[in-house]
């Protein structure tokens, strides 16, 4: 993370256009100098309070679109050497729940690697016209979005910096107070633009300096504003702006704990990222909740009969003290990291970064593994904690469920290792559950336990029970009618209208499927055959880190062949075929992994191109 926060943004109040065509240029000027207030003049040919707020929406709106394009797309040059150092951050309060940074000036390393990456796509390959490209691109969208009166390349371009940022501040949670920051590398530019799009019925006032413009009288309740200060402009609702510009630059969330923090965790040049004040954001949202209940609670008729919602009961000291992420371009993929404070929470054991134990056993056409390591004591864990909190179920209601399984440790104490799989045979899709026994004689007697229980209640539930040999080891397969269990036909794992699920115990793993096949195909995953041995899988566990506590990976490749397979003959086809296909072609597999430290746990998810 350097100095910034993500991609994407909440919504400012009054900065929602309601029709392309209100955004009309106005050859009155914007004043550089203290001006007052501009009132209405109330007269017959007066415009509508109403219209003159879409009006101003729209122009403030002009500002937020045109970087929320531009961010979206991530594609062109602002300046021919970016800098790692952000012009937005220091702005942002320190009050703020919850900030984003959107990098469209693609600092340090990031505009490099964005054009490798894209590339490997249609239409990216000369590298040279990347600019020209992304600049057509965002003008077709510009004029689009008002019905051919702007563009992107002439009006903005010339004065953008290619940083922008959103803060909520958590203040009053009755009035969240949003700011938008857009970094101006040309303030003359910025100015004219501005000019060309603030309605003549605007109000301005000069506040400590800015000019600020705001929505004419009467202003509505969620009324915004915005102000240039040369190097940035200053958009969102009033009194976030007027705070802004009271204390500069020297917003001081940037110099708290927590955003160090989260920046000494990921580090690094990015596209954008997020920062969460998590038990701030929290806090904020329950008063506000309680707030707006609590003036509804005043109302009449339906809105009198509003009761507070049922909301279970949330211990705060085993959430995080703050969660951010960030996206980087590499070279040939594309990665989201993850960061939080690591919480110890006592019934929970110290999970250990490993590799995973079942990659090895599970068959090459795997399409989908997620692993989780240590399932039976982090079950365990989890369902003393959950016994614990105020309104979860008790040790008896636990017990009195367990007991048919021989109670809680005998039915989940023998797990290890847990991966969740699903696989891909050329002919249809497959899946299952297979689980590594840390406890061979545990797991033999809870399928005992369940084949029994099975067979006793089988005619009730319509079910047979049967079993087969199959590599020297018993499988044995639960039938069932599922158009008599659930009212309708289907076919999964079996014969038409059935459904099948298969189990065994195979040395030191408990196999579970949809169907035998899936239990077969494990069974005969050999070493150097396996899903562990294939190289695509390899390097997309490399790149999110293969020792961790949790992983997951889907071929996407082999997932879109069988989809496109399926559709062969449909009438969209062929579309898909020239607009969409040669765009999804160049994608192998998605990865992530989940790795916990001692004073900071971290997620990615990589985007893997061939």
């Amino acid at each position: 993370m350097n100095e910034s926060s993500g991609p994407g943004g909440p919504a400012v109040p009054g900065l929602i256009p309601e029709s392309a065509s209100q955004l009309e240029p106005t050859t009155d000027a914007v004043p550089t100098s203290a001006v007052e207030v501009l009132a209405g003049d109330g007269g017959a040919n007066a415009p509508s309070a109403g219209r003159r707020r879409r009006r101003l929406r729209w122009a403030i709106a002009a500002v937020v679109t045109a970087v929320v394009i531009v961010g979206s797309t991530l594609g062109f040059n602002v300046l021919s050497s970016a800098r790692s150092t952000s012009q937005v951050l220091p702005w942002a309060p320190s009050d703020a729940v919850a900030y984003t940074e959107v990098r469209a000036d693609l600092p340090g390393d990031q505009r490099a690697n964005l054009l490798a990456f894209l590339s490997k796509f249609p239409g990216f390959a000369d590298q040279t016209s990347f600019d020209a490209k992304a600049d057509d691109a965002l003008d077709r969208l510009l004029k689009r979005l008002t019905n051919g009166k702007h563009d992107f390349s002439t009006e903005i371009k010339p004065w953008f910096g290619g940083q922008m940022g959103v803060s909520i501040e958590g203040i009053d949670p009755s009035s969240p107070g949003v700011l938008v920051v857009v970094s101006v590398r040309d303030a003359t530019a910025a100015a004219a633009w501005l000019k060309s799009i603030t309605p003549a019925d605007a109000s301005h006032q000069t506040y400590q300096g800015i000019d600020l413009v705001g929505p004419g009288s009467p202003a509505p309740q969620d009324a915004a504003a915005y102000g240039l200060d040369g190097s940035v402009v200053l958009a969102g609702t009033v009194d976030a702006v007027k705070a802004a510009i009271t204390r500069g630059p020297r917003g001081a969330l940037a110099g708290s704990a927590g955003f160090q923090a989260a920046q000494d965790s990921l580090g690094g040049d990015d596209l954008g990222s997020v920062f969460i004040d998590v038990k701030g954001y929290i806090s904020w949202l329950t008063s506000m909740e309680s707030k707006m209940l609590s003036r509804a609670g005043g109302g009449t008729g339906l809105v009198r009969r509003v009761s507070p919602l049922a909301i279970p009961t949330m211990n705060m000291a085993f959430l995080p003290g703050w969660v951010a992420l960030q996206v980087r371009a590499e070279s040939d993929y594309l990665v989201l990291d993850a960061a939080s404070p690591t919480v110890a929470i006592p019934s929970l054991p110290n999970r250990q970064n490993r590799q995973g134990a079942l990659a090895a056993s599970l068959p090459s056409n795997t399409v989908l593994q997620y692993d989780l390591h240590d399932v039976g004591s982090l079950a365990q864990a989890s369902l003393t904690q959950l016994e614990a909190q105020p309104g979860g179920p008790t040790a008896a209601q636990v017990d009195a469920v367990a007991k048919y399984l021989g109670g809680v440790d005998a039915a989940v104490g023998w797990m290890g290792d847990a991966d969740v799989v699903v696989t891909h045979d050329g002919s249809g899709f497959s899946g299952g559950l297979v689980v590594q026994t840390t406890d061979s004689t545990a797991s033999g007697n809870l399928l005992t336990e369940l084949k029994n229980l099975v067979t006793l209640g089988g005619a009730v539930a319509q079910l047979t029970v049967r079993t087969e040999s199959y590599a020297g080891q018993t499988i044995t397969v639960v039938d069932g009618d599922l158009g008599q269990l659930m009212g309708a036909g289907a076919t999964i794992g079996g014969s038409s209208g059935k459904l099948e699920l298969a189990f065994t115990q195979a040395s030191d793993r408990v196999i579970v499927g949809i169907g035998d096949g899936f239990v077969k195909a494990v069974l005969d995953t050999k070493p150097g055959s396996s899903l562990a041995d294939q190289p695509g899988y390899q390097r997309a566990i490399d790149l999110v880190g293969s020792s961790n506590v949790s992983q997951a990976y889907l071929d996407l490749t082999t997932v879109r062949t069988a989809i496109e397979a399926l559709a062969a003959g449909s009438s969209g086809i062929a579309a898909y075929d020239s607009d969409v296909k040669p765009f999804l072609e160049p994608i192998q597999s998605i990865a992530l992994s989940y790795v916990v430290g001692a004073d900071v746990s971290t997620g990615r998810i990589v985007l893997v191109l061939q």
